[in-house]
């Protein structure tokens, strides 16, 4: 199947995904970023503000702002596949893009929810691209710059690069060349909002990324090999298989320097965050950029294998071409409706936390005092950082009305208020729950002074009730609200 063809599948599956799936607690978090652009944030560089920024330019609400995820991967896809192919051929090209295509790790975490991962990828593949074409080299630093601009984890990988260019004797001489120079100035320059960001910010931002990666005194051993189980599960074994496959060079290998400079990034990362694995929890989404990195070395295996008719792929294609997307689409289906919400116990599926922004509209809107209430409200607040998300997707946009969360742990909010800390200002407390669990009120809402219960409405998913959003009404707050961090950090009284 040609490239092309293969890319318009992979991105309609994608498109399916995201119509279905409900948003996310990252998404409900991030979709504030393009309401609030800046050179960087709290918790991460500036790219996934971008994608949020021209999300929000569209009127079509979460899929608005998951399109330029869907259609940045579908970019970084085909650079990928331009580089494979000036590396191993068309064929392995062709499958490389079918395996992006299917993965339902990659697709998900790279090509539908609005993540930092999608602009990683796609300034990753042309860093590739740019490699593998021997662009000159300050245009390489533009798009290492680039790369920098969305996600921390673009730093170890500028680290590998490095090293292997100085391994390289042809590299190093071009490093080490006027053009070299070039490049690091244009890295350096390109990336410059994100220094800028944090110097006049205390580098609040590494301090709380560096503070994530410290873990507990002791190493699990059981850590490492969970993850990596949990990692080819999440990519469909088939494919995590391979990949993992792809990673170690075979014996009888020719040299070249691709197969080396696609290690060289992809196993320092595979082999950091397994170890990390065995002190902390480390997120699903994390290791996305060494398995895209492994792509292309398994569709040169794959394109090896068709060549010589290898018996394998006549059980292995239809496998993996079929059931992961299936098992996609199946999933997300779950998530949006409760399809298999009679075979999970409601302890297990955390799925059901994850809101349809018209399912909680139409459950505001069937109590008519409460929304009136919330669409009149000039300040809503959150228990947690990421619940505002969901309340401004259900209530539409409206620039007159503030989201934040008085919580410690307020990420970005704690940058996103007036200079006044919303002293003067009353608004609505809310907070969502399971229906099982009894209410309770976190331990700063006693600084909020009496509270008024407003109300509470059940969210249902099919035939059960998912979540209930409660809402209370705070008095104008006679000070500004304290701040851990950010402008206006303060001591608690």
């Amino acid at each position: 199947m040609p490239v092309l063809l293969l890319l318009v599948a992979g991105l309609l599956l994608r498109l399916a995904v995201a119509l279905l799936l409900p948003p996310g607690y990252d998404e409900a978090y991030y979709l504030f970023y393009g309401l609030h652009p800046a050179l960087s944030y709290f918790d991460h560089p500036v790219g996934v503000g971008l994608w949020a920024w021209l999300g929000h330019q569209l009127p079509f609400g979460i899929v608005g702002l998951r399109l330029p995820s869907l259609l940045s991967y579908t970019g970084a896809a085909a650079l990928l596949a331009l580089a494979c192919r000036r590396w191993f051929g068309t064929a392995a090209a062709r499958w490389t893009v079918a395996l992006s295509a299917v993965s339902p790790l990659l697709l998900l975490v790279g090509g539908v929810l609005l993540l930092p991962d999608a602009p990683l990828l796609l300034l990753l593949s042309a860093c590739l691209w740019a490699l593998a074409v021997q662009a000159p080299l300050p245009l390489l630093g533009v798009l290492l710059g680039g790369l920098t601009l969305a996600k921390y984890q673009a730093l170890p990988l500028l680290l590998s690069l490095l090293l292997w260019q100085l391994w390289h004797p042809d590299q190093r001489r071009r490093l080490l060349s006027p053009a070299g120079a070039g490049m690091g100035l244009a890295w350096l320059v390109t990336s410059s909002p994100l220094w800028i960001w944090n110097l006049q910010h205390g580098w609040v931002s590494f301090l709380f990324q560096g503070g994530r990666t410290v873990g507990g005194p002791w190493f699990d051993p059981a850590g490492p090999p969970l993850f990596l189980i949990t990692q080819i599960l999440a990519l469909f074994p088939t494919i995590g298989v391979l990949l993992l496959q792809a990673g170690v060079p075979p014996r009888r290998e020719g040299a070249s320097q691709a197969r080396s400079l696609l290690r060289a990034l992809a196993l320092p990362q595979l082999l950091l965050f397994l170890l990390l694995a065995g002190r902390m929890q480390v997120l699903v989404s994390w290791l996305v950029p060494a398995w895209w990195l492994l792509l292309p070395l398994a569709g040169e295996r794959l394109a090896q294998a068709a060549a010589r008719r290898a018996g394998w792929l006549r059980w292995w294609c239809p496998l993996t071409l079929a059931v992961p997307p299936l098992l996609a689409l199946v999933a997300a289906a779950h998530v949006r409706f409760g399809l298999a919400g009679p075979l999970l116990p409601a302890a297990v599926d955390s799925s059901r936390e994850l809101i349809a922004p018209a399912r909680l509209r139409r459950a505001l809107q069937a109590k008519p005092r409460l929304w009136e209430q919330l669409v009149q409200a000039r300040l809503i607040v959150g228990r947690r950082y990421y619940e505002p998300g969901f309340l401004a997707l259900a209530l539409g946009q409206d620039p007159g009305r503030s989201f934040t969360t008085f919580n410690r742990d307020a990420r970005g909010f704690a940058f996103w208020q007036p200079p006044g800390g919303f002293r003067g200002a009353g608004g609505i407390l809310f907070s969502l729950r399971n229906p099982e669990t009894p209410t309770t009120l976190p331990d700063w809402a006693a600084a909020l002074g009496p509270l008024e219960p407003l109300g509470q409405v059940t969210v249902n998913r099919g035939d059960q009730p998912a979540q209930v959003a409660e809402f209370w009404r705070f008095q104008p707050l006679p000070q500004p609200w304290p701040r851990a961090y950010g402008p206006a950090r303060r001591a608690a009284d």
